[in-house]
């Protein structure tokens, strides 16, 4: 299929996957709301969003997209008009909606057409057409509804419902506007230069489709009335029509300008004002020249229907067809033709007003596309730079020598790489937002299936993460969700019986702590069984012993094993064991943790703690022996060269070493690295105190020999997982050197 088409037809498919997508995403949870309560903003908003699928559907003759989207649009539209009224099964159906629209939307992806969803297109629109046909509500039901409350409480659900624009979708609208208001006019102008080349149409056309579906989608009147019209223009001459002036053009670009003045606008006082916008419609209804067809109607020479059936069958001329059709004489037609290349009166425009110094501020673009490749490219490309710089910099040749100019421009350097480095990061983060709203969703259908009452809070949405690790923690999110609902929150009357609202409350929360990002979800339901966890353990040999010696921690991590499950029956949601492994897997890819607290009766909180970077680190380069080894700045608290009476040796022989009021557990580093160290004596060492979690433990080294930028390298495949490890880094001097795992380090003790 991808042979046949070409890259601009690529192109704009997969720019209406992306944006299809987008729309999904952001109305998603107001679908699951209507559940809940609705009003006609919200309706509204969920119909735009179907209507501007169908008609973009359409346009790229995805015909089953179309058909599921008309459908969904046909029963809003019913519910609108008060002659339905919105059930709980519709909301079900409008989400099974969505999942379809997914699905389509892969399958566009991979083969660039929707065809293999047929038989799935037919049964959700037949499953929408049968919903349709049932009975309107009684007056007595549609007296519930917000037209029948208080002016007061018709306002504040109105308020509570209405789809939020953020002041960055309105910003991403305006920008993504001017572009395709400038593409339109550049290819008016190229076909005005060009009349007989075809080509310049079609863009032009899906310029301003896209822009009108744009405008209805955020309710901007002006700005999808003027556009739609001047899109019906386009669309007759595309069809076979022809203009009724010799130069429609002016017209033409005067409409162009004014959605420009438009959007000006929007962009000076938030609304989407165009002066003389009836004159530049009856301007624009008034280029299409009468076709044949209506003509001959018009003359009484045939009837509409005979035109339609012509129509239906057309692979000739209309005018020839209506001939052999017997409905009428050559002689009609060319009379027909005659008076139809009499061309009407030249429309007119509003005259173009002089520019003044108090015309709004234009639009400007503040943003591209770029491929995350790219960025990925660059960013290693930075780390190839903070390498090169720590190698010119730390350069063995320079020892001894006192260079006052060159350090003043290896300092200027290291601070221009290091901003460089930071603004690539920036780059590619993005707000947690998305991850958390797809959340909404799947809530919704868990509590659907499992009849639980949930309430979800999510906080922290603004937090920003970066794009791969939003990729590579949503699965684990799915599944903490799943066991969440499954197996921490109760049914009603279980919580009832428990002195609970039946109403569960799940919190989904998002922050930076610690040069982190930490992603907490948080439940009131019965908390994690400590028992069943040890039983299932103990059984499956993962401990020797009773586990008696075993911390709450290190029982509740159980979970995370490979085929762990305490659910006694598998269910849709969770209990077959392949579900919590996932989420240590796919964190320690990123370098990340996840810790579970729970308190029986209480509640869980499972916390998951992603770095903030991937890429580059601040480290401090430390020694023992011939072995230097990088250590996270972040994680360091002090450093110090401990006194003999500040040392302890408990019985099982534990080195301790008292740091103020507190006692520390030692981690000598030579032993981790089986290397020879100058000392052995704690005294005549260097110990730094690290702490990860609130746990802190002492790490013994030779000497700390300076803070460096770190590039993070992968450890190769076939080395594996080093303990206390958490990658390698490349020094001044070219050697290798290990990136030390602070949090594993403090595990140990």
């Amino acid at each position: 299929m991808t042979e046949e088409l070409s890259s601009d037809q690529i192109e704009i498919i997969q720019e209406f996957s992306q944006e299809s997508r987008d729309m999904i995403e952001q109305l998603e949870p107001t679908i699951i709301e209507l559940g809940q309560s609705t009003d006609n903003e919200t309706i509204n908003a969920v119909f735009r969003l179907f209507h501007s699928m169908k008609g973009s559907a359409g346009f790229l003759e995805f015909n089953n997209i179309t058909g599921v989207a008309h459908a969904a649009e046909s029963l809003l539209d019913m519910v609108r008009s008060d002659k339905m009224v919105l059930l709980p099964e519709h909301v079900t159906l409008l989400c099974e909606s969505c999942d379809f629209m997914k699905d389509a939307l892969d399958c566009v992806d991979e083969n660039f057409n929707d065809e293999a969803l047929e038989d799935d297109s037919k049964i959700m629109a037949a499953k929408f057409h049968t919903a349709m046909e049932q009975p309107a509500a009684e007056p007595e039901q549609q007296e519930t509804t917000p037209e029948a409350s208080t002016e007061d409480n018709v306002e504040e659900e109105v308020d509570e419902f209405k789809l939020e624009i953020t002041p960055e979708m309105v910003e991403r609208f305006t920008q993504e506007g001017e572009e395709l208001i400038e593409a339109s006019e550049q290819g008016l102008l190229s076909w005005e230069k060009e009349r007989d080349n075809p080509d310049y149409l079609p863009s032009i056309f899906r310029n301003i489709h896209s822009f009108k579906g744009n405008s209805g989608f955020f309710g901007y009147a002006n700005l999808e009335k003027l556009s739609h019209q001047l899109e019906n223009v386009l669309d007759i001459i595309k069809s076979g029509g022809s203009f009724s002036s010799e130069n429609p053009f002016d017209i033409l670009l005067q409409a162009v300008d004014a959605l420009r003045d438009g959007m000006n606008s929007l962009a000076s006082d938030g609304t989407d004002n165009i002066e003389d916008i009836d004159l530049h419609i009856e301007a624009l209804k008034s280029l299409p020249a009468p076709r044949l067809g209506e003509v001959l109607v018009e003359k009484g020479v045939v009837k509409q229907p005979d035109i339609e059936e012509a129509l239906h069958q057309q692979q000739k001329p209309i005018g020839d067809l209506l001939v052999e059709m017997g409905k009428a004489s050559s002689e009609d037609i060319d009379k027909a033709l005659s008076s139809q290349e009499q061309v009407k009166e030249q429309p007119v425009a509003p005259k173009p007003k002089p520019k003044t110094k108090a015309k709004a501020k234009a639009v400007k673009k503040q943003d591209i596309r770029v491929d995350l490749e790219k960025l990925d490219s660059l960013i290693n490309l930075i780390g190839e730079l903070v390498i090169a710089e720590n190698m010119l910099i730390h350069n063995p040749d320079l020892d001894g020598l006192e260079l006052e100019s060159f350090n003043k421009a290896a300092q200027q350097m290291g601070k221009l790489v290091r901003e460089l480095q930071e603004m690539a990061m920036i780059i590619r983060m993005i707000p947690v937002s998305g991850l958390f709203r797809r959340m909404i969703r799947l809530v919704h259908d868990l509590s659907v299936k499992s009849g639980k009452k949930v309430d979800l809070q999510l906080t922290g949405e603004g937090t920003e993460v970066d794009k791969t690790v939003i990729e590579t923690i949503t699965d684990p999110l799915v599944h903490i969700l799943r066991n969440s609902m499954d197996h921490g929150l109760e049914p009603p009357e279980e919580r009832l019986a428990t002195g609970k609202t039946e109403t569960g409350t799940i919190k989904l929360s998002a922050c930076h702590e610690e040069g982190e990002v930490w992603i907490t979800l948080e439940d009131d339901g019965r908390g994690l069984n400590k028992e069943k966890i040890l039983e299932k353990a103990i059984k499956n040999g993962l401990i020797d012993g009773d586990g008696s010696d075993l911390s709450d921690k290190v029982i509740y991590n159980m979970i995370f094993q490979p085929g762990f499950s305490t659910a006694e029956k598998i269910t849709d949601i969770s209990g077959r064991g392949v579900g919590m492994d996932v989420v240590k897997q796919n964190l320690e890819k990123i370098k990340g943790k996840v810790d579970v607290n729970s308190v029986p009766g209480k509640g869980t909180i499972i916390k998951l703690r992603i770095p903030l970077t991937l890429a580059i680190i601040d480290g401090m380069l430390v020694r023992v022996g011939n072995a230097q080894c990088i250590v996270p700045i972040l994680s360091i608290k002090e450093a110090f060269r401990p006194q003999s009476d500040a040392i302890t040796i408990t019985p099982d022989s534990e080195e301790l070493v008292r740091v103020r009021e507190s006692f520390f557990p030692v981690v000598r580093l030579h032993e981790l690295l089986n290397a020879e160290p100058d000392h052995t004596s704690l005294e005549e060492g260097i110990l730094i105190v690290l702490e990860y979690q609130g746990q802190s433990t002492c790490l013994l080294v030779d000497e700390i020999m300076g803070q460096q930028q770190t590039v993070i390298k992968g450890l190769s495949e076939y080395i594996g997982n080093v303990r206390g490890c958490s990658g390698c880094t490349i020094l001044g001097n070219g050697e290798v050197s290990l990136i030390l795992d602070v949090g594993n380090l403090v595990e140990m003790k």
